[in-house]
């Protein structure tokens, strides 16, 4: 892991609330569908009205659906920085994906959805048939240049632990941007850029 600068918990709640806006809409829930043009269309608007937004806003947001995600945000000290896909794990059953597929690290869960896609294994169900390979198809690039598209990593087990019950933990645990690290894992990224959150640890 490469540990950059530190950063104020109200970029990690900007980019949570920017991916929510970019992925949820009235009409086209998922991204499958999605061209780039409409993509980037979703982002500069959702980035336009995040920017607005008080930090208490942001938290009001994130509370409606996500209280112990809030919790733990806040409960976190965050830096930007880039962890190895080796040391990384994605959510238990990430997007509809099949638990012995996450139960792994990100490599392998890759590798699982790269023979999905070649049609060597059943095909992917849920929230990541219609998001994995349109990202990779589309977005793959602009997910690690625009910093409000960052993943969001807690250290192994802390956090929203959302690796809970899972045999296999790993050093890292994403938060959210599960479908666009499998992306980019996917495309043969070895690394990616991520809000990396360690526990604030009292004196």
């Amino acid at each position: 892991m490469k540990r950059g600068k530190k950063v104020p918990t109200v970029e990690v709640k900007r980019a949570f609330v920017v991916a929510q806006l970019v992925r949820k809409h009235p009409r086209r829930r998922y991204l499958g569908t999605v061209s780039k043009k409409e993509f980037e269309e979703r982002l500069r608007a959702a980035k336009l009205k995040v920017l607005k937004m008080s930090e208490g806003q942001l938290d009001r947001f994130i509370g409606q659906e996500h209280k112990r995600r809030l919790r733990s945000y806040e409960a976190t000290s965050w830096h930007l920085g880039e962890v190895k896909i080796s040391e990384v794990g994605v959510w238990r059953d990430a997007g509809g994906l099949p638990r012995s597929w996450t139960n792994t690290n990100l490599i392998k869960t890759a590798h699982k959805v790269i023979q999905s896609l070649q049609g060597k294994l059943p095909p992917l169900t849920k929230r990541a048939k219609y998001s994995i390979e349109n990202i990779i198809n589309t977005n793959v690039r602009t997910i690690q240049r625009e910093k409000y598209l960052l993943p969001i990593i807690f250290q192994g087990g802390t956090g929203t632990k959302g690796r809970s019950w899972l045999s296999h933990k790993t050093k890292w645990d994403i938060d959210d941007g599960c479908m666009r690290s499998i992306a980019l894992a996917a495309s043969g990224k070895k690394t990616i850029k991520a809000y990396i959150g360690t526990p604030i640890i009292d004196k």
